[in-house]
């Protein structure tokens, strides 16, 4: 269920999903429905439970792509909104990404924007090394070696282009040579060759670029161990690499290449730490979003609770920060004066951090099932002044259709209903569908997508749920139909990982020749798409 019209990466990446994690199509809708409702927010982050049906993939919000194709290439690669398929609510009113985006401003010294963008609060003992960096006359102070920050590219080899691999084994050869995407050689050697190859969803071509353009810092292939400086633009590399990497589904690469960079403590990860290159400018070098991502980053491996842990760590020094400014100090606690327009500017950017944070441990509890801590956390966010509540609402009644309670669900769903006040838009008419489903009622299910999707004729998500609809209610041709169609008619963004997997197990389902119809999606997909997760390729020619 899902985290604009090009794909967006976000510290809350969208398709995350365990192949692994499937059995057969044979369970009950009744079993499924808690399962397959599976919760994720803002960053549609995709979370598969257990014993998924495969053909049980109910998406909640639509697939977002990037509401400008000359947004700044931090607004696409840290976006709230994702690609993800499994989320339960996205466009929460969250703030944009743009203090944090990747442009001139950035690297922009002396400004309040920032100074608040950049603000955070060191552990004392990278404190202690940051005076002593800062007192010390340029060029005599070297710190322990444990104290820096040397990350280094582990893939000793570039990645290829596993679709066109898939296309020449299945295919053919000279069906191979027809196909045309973007290499990293093919554009500028610069963040502007990044961002076309991003924006064209060519993301192991973007991850082979990032480790090209790494090695100019010293940190590329081999340099693992090394002690290299730290700029706004290196870490930006890093976030984009380590971000590409989860949204590739190679976890444990990211898993590894982001070891160096710990809590982003260290202290060569502060601006005080080079007060030659930076003078007198304070504060973290890394983003926020790169913090959130390596937070979320042990959840993609299989370590939920770990992620949890950073997560509350992270949302410690938020509130600590906010605490600070409501009590007239800067955000690390200094007693700097500040202007009330900057400080209310610094709380309003807190204040958003904070709820983004709360969103991700959201994410981590469902995926260790619990659902009090999820709960609890939804109902802070219902409370807060200006929150979206008719879309936490929702988010919340599909909580209560995960835990089986179709009687709370639908309270929470007749809530957000009268908040909202208005003609039933796309997310109610899902949360009715989603509510019949529940009680095993497809047909009226279908209807309510159906009516969905003559508000949003090309959402993916509401056609994927009418075939989903179509095949429980035993109707497998008109099933396979609607799926069809939908690529038919928008094939650059109805080429969906979840839909894909759908309309290839109702192939097998009707036929055991459905190999040509998959090959033909391959054929679809070698034409319009310049990557593709690994579970589909190996869905199409397996």
């Amino acid at each position: 269920m899902s985290r604009n019209d090009q794909p967006s990466l976000s510290q809350y990446f969208g398709s995350n999903e365990n192949s692994e994690d499937r059995t057969d199509f044979s369970k009950e809708v009744t079993e499924a429905t808690a399962e397959i409702i599976n919760l994720k927010l803002a960053d549609g982050k995709k979370i598969i439970a257990k014993n998924e049906p495969e053909v049980c993939r109910l998406f909640s919000e639509p697939t977002p792509q990037a509401r400008d194709p000359t947004a700044a290439f931090f607004d696409l690669i840290g976006s709230n909104q994702n690609t993800g398929t499994n989320g339960i609510i996205s466009d929460l009113g969250l703030p944009t990404n743009n203090e944090e985006s990747y442009s001139s401003s950035r690297l922009a010294i002396g400004s309040e924007a920032d100074r608040r963008r950049d603000a955070w609060i060191s552990s004392e003992k990278t404190r202690q090394c940051l005076i002593a960096a800062a007192t010390a006359s340029p060029g005599t102070y070297f710190p322990n070696r444990e104290m820096l920050t040397m990350p280094g590219v582990l893939l000793e080899e570039e990645l290829g282009d596993a679709v066109g691999e898939a296309v020449s084994m299945c295919l053919g050869e000279a069906e191979a040579a027809q196909r045309r995407v973007l290499s990293a050689s093919d554009v500028t050697q610069d963040e502007r060759g990044l961002r076309e190859l991003v924006q064209a969803g060519a993301y192991r071509a973007a991850i082979n670029l990032t480790a090209r353009l790494l090695t100019i810092y010293g940190q590329g292939i081999g340099r693992a161990g090394h002690p290299s400086k730290h700029s706004p633009h290196s870490l930006q590399l890093w976030f984009t690499r380590i971000a590409l990497l989860v949204k590739t589904k190679a976890y444990g690469v990211a898993s590894m290449e982001a070891e160096a960079f710990g809590h982003l403590d260290k202290p060569d990860l502060y601006y005080q730490f080079y007060p030659e290159m930076y003078g007198g400018r304070l504060g973290s070098i890394a983003s926020f979003s790169f913090r959130l991502l390596l937070a979320e980053l042990p959840m993609h491996c299989g370590k939920p609770k770990d992620s949890v842990t950073r997560l509350f760590n992270t949302l410690a020094t938020v509130r600590q920060i906010l605490t600070n400014l409501r009590k007239g100090l800067c955000e690390d606690g200094s007693p700097m004066e500040l202007g009330e327009s900057d400080r209310s500017d610094s709380l309003r950017l807190w204040i958003g951090r904070e709820v983004r944070v709360m969103h991700s441990i959201i994410n981590c509890a469902l995926v260790l099932k619990d659902y009090e801590l999820a709960m609890d956390l939804l109902g802070q966010l219902c409370e807060r002044d200006g929150a979206p509540r008719h879309a936490l609402l929702s988010a919340l009644g599909r909580l209560h259709l995960q835990l089986g309670d179709v009687s709370g669900a639908e309270v929470c769903f007749n809530e957000a209903a009268e908040v909202k006040g208005a003609t039933p838009g796309v997310r109610e008419l899902v949360d009715r569908g989603l509510l019949c489903i529940a009680q095993s009622a497809f047909d009226e299910a279908y209807t309510y997508f159906q009516k969905a999707s003559l508000l949003e004729s090309s959402n993916v998500m509401i056609l994927n749920n009418m075939g989903v609809c179509l095949l429980y209610g035993g109707h497998l041709k008109e099933a396979i139909q609607v799926l069809e169609s939908a690529i038919t008619s928008n094939p650059v963004h109805a080429l969906h990982e979840s839909l894909l997997l759908n309309l290839c197990t109702l192939y097998d389902m009707e036929s055991s020749k459905g190999r040509l119809k998959k090959f033909a999606l391959l054929r679809q997909i070698s034409r319009y798409q310049a990557d593709a997760p690994a579970t589909i390729l190996e869905k199409l020619y397996g």
